[in-house]
C-alpha cells in the first residue's frame, strides 16, 4: 500500500514529504513514528489521514500556551 509522510513545522508548514510503500497500515505507523522527533509527522493514504506524530516541539507550544 502507498501512503505520504509530512514533517511539518508548527505553523504546519511540510518541512519535507516522503512516499512509504508498506505491507499494511500497522507497518505504515511505526515506519513514520520513526521519522518524528522536534517536528510533528503526519502520515497520509491518498486523501486520508491516518495518524500525527507530535513532535517534541508541538509538545512545548502547547505546555507554553497552557501556562
Amino acid at each position: 500500500m502507498r501512503y505520504r509522510v509530512f514533517v511539518v513545522d508548527s505553523s504546519r508548514r511540510v518541512i519535507c514529504a516522503a512516499k512509504l510503500d508498506c505491507i499494511d497500515e500497522q507497518a505504515a505507523r511505526c515506519r513514520a513514528e520513526q521519522m518524528h522527533g522536534e517536528d510533528d509527522v503526519e502520515l497520509w493514504e491518498g486523501d486520508r489521514l491516518v495518524a500525527v506524530f507530535r513532535g517534541a516541539t508541538s509538545n512545548k507550544n502547547r505546555s507554553d500556551r497552557s501556562s
